[in-house]
């Protein structure tokens, strides 16, 4: 009498088709599970950063009313003392010093006020909205 012993040809291909599906699955879990922490992380930075500027426009309401915020962004020092401009202008350098830091160059931003004083600050990255915030300093 003979005993096969060990696993046939058609089981030991079961078996690995199982554990090729299984780790194929495993596989688009742990990207979608990476690309979902990239998003979390870059909404938690944009919301982050956008309230450090609206703290800062809300500081300096009068360069907001002036329409300050709508210039240039400079890197300035304000040590001995700066006016209203060169706050807004030292703000916006600092806001988008930001951006480029904590979201990368794929990241845009905008900050936008309106005659009646309400502002806008939006952030996108690769073209698209991460974060469209308003408010009233």
């Amino acid at each position: 009498m003979r005993y096969d012993r060990g696993s046939s040809l058609i089981e030991s291909l079961a078996a690995l088709a199982v554990f090729a599906i299984g780790s194929a699955c495993h596989a688009v879990w742990i990207g979608q599970s990476v690309a979902t922490h990239a998003r979390a992380s870059r909404l938690v930075a944009a919301t982050t950063i956008a309230l450090s500027v609206e703290a800062r426009m809300r500081a300096n309401r009068e360069g907001v009313l002036a329409g300050y915020y709508e210039g240039d962004a400079r890197d300035l020092s304000c040590a001995v003392g700066c006016d209203r401009r060169e706050i807004a202008a030292a703000d916006l350098w600092l806001f988008h010093k930001a951006i480029d830091r904590h979201l990368g160059a794929g990241a845009s931003s905008r900050v936008a006020c309106g005659p009646a004083s309400e502002c806008s600050i939006s952030i996108a990255w690769l073209g698209r909205p991460v974060l469209d915030w308003s408010f009233r300093p």
